[in-house]
């Protein structure tokens, strides 16, 4: 009876003893948006390469805002929502560039026709000048 009371207490001591199974650590989810975001930071190289945030300052502001979200959304773990802001982000970048395409070309065309417009007037007003006979002919 001792030796059976003595293997209890034994069992039971080892028992206590024995430490918890360690619970499996849980896995944290992430996502590689990496492709997102290096979409997103070509379409702003795109954009910067015609200075669209001057060209097209609100669209350009709406795309910096768009992709300061998505990176705070996956900061937090957001990831549908970090996805979504990356791709809008790089539309409105693309729409920048775009806009801002249209600007510098727009630009041009007017600044072409003022150089023609010039030169037309420069040539009446020497035409002018000769007709007065304030300048010699050539």
């Amino acid at each position: 009876m001792k030796k059976l009371i003595a293997a209890l207490l034994m069992v039971s001591l080892l028992a206590a003893c024995a430490s918890a199974p360690e619970p499996e650590p849980t896995q944290v989810e992430t996502v590689d948006l990496s492709a997102f975001r290096q979409r997103v930071e070509d379409a702003k190289a795109q954009a910067d390469s015609l200075k669209a945030a001057k060209g097209a300052p609100e669209t350009y502001a709406q795309a910096q805002e768009l992709y300061s979200e998505a990176r705070s959304a996956e900061q937090s773990r957001e990831w549908d929502t970090a996805k979504e802001k990356y791709e809008e982000a790089e539309q409105t970048y693309r729409a920048a560039f775009e806009e801002a395409k249209a600007n510098r070309e727009a630009a041009i065309e007017a600044l072409e026709k003022a150089q023609s417009a010039l030169s037309t007037v420069e040539q009446n007003a020497a035409e002018a000048r000769r007709e007065a006979g304030l300048e010699e002919e050539e």
